[in-house]
């Protein structure tokens, strides 16, 4: 019997690298995050798509650079149908692993 793979991917919103606790801040404590960062993979580094959140976030959620999936300014959704990776990979092979 071979076991499914988890992927949880947190995105949060105005929060700093070093407001965490498993990051080494000094007084906010971050335990339940903390936890997770300690069974799982967390990266040190990040990069981006683009200066502003909206089409950065979209970037994140399709794979695809901003001129691909259109949505060029905060406010601008993706188009219908535009493909994403989490419903991609729900719908794939290796989600029936």
């Amino acid at each position: 019997m071979t076991s499914k793979r988890n992927v949880l991917f947190i995105m949060c919103d105005q929060l700093r690298f070093d407001y965490l606790s498993c990051a080494g801040h000094k007084s906010l404590t971050t335990p339940n995050i903390d936890r997770l960062a300690g069974r799982g993979v967390r990266f040190t580094n990040a990069y981006v798509q683009s200066t502003v959140c909206g089409p950065s976030r979209m970037s994140a959620y399709t794979g695809r650079y901003v001129r691909s999936h259109g949505s060029t300014h905060n406010g601008v959704p993706l188009r219908v149908g535009e493909r994403r990776w989490a419903t991609t990979c729900a719908r794939s092979a290796c989600a029936r692993r």
